[in-house]
């Protein structure tokens, strides 16, 4: 991914990776590498989870 396909929230952790949400509590979801960088980020996902959109970005 470039870093121009995801906000700076999601990719510092600060928002779900999935849908965004910065009020709803997180948890720990991996990291993710983005082209251009050799660091990888962080990356959180609602606590409640997901299905419809496991593994990926909404």
């Amino acid at each position: 991914m470039s870093a121009g396909d995801v906000s700076i929230a999601r990719l510092h952790g600060e928002a779900c990776w999935d849908c965004g949400a910065v009020s709803a509590d997180l948890v720990p979801a991996g990291e993710v590498a983005v082209r251009g960088f050799e660091k990888t980020w962080p990356i959180q996902r609602c606590a409640a989870g997901h299905p419809a959109a496991a593994g990926g970005e909404s």
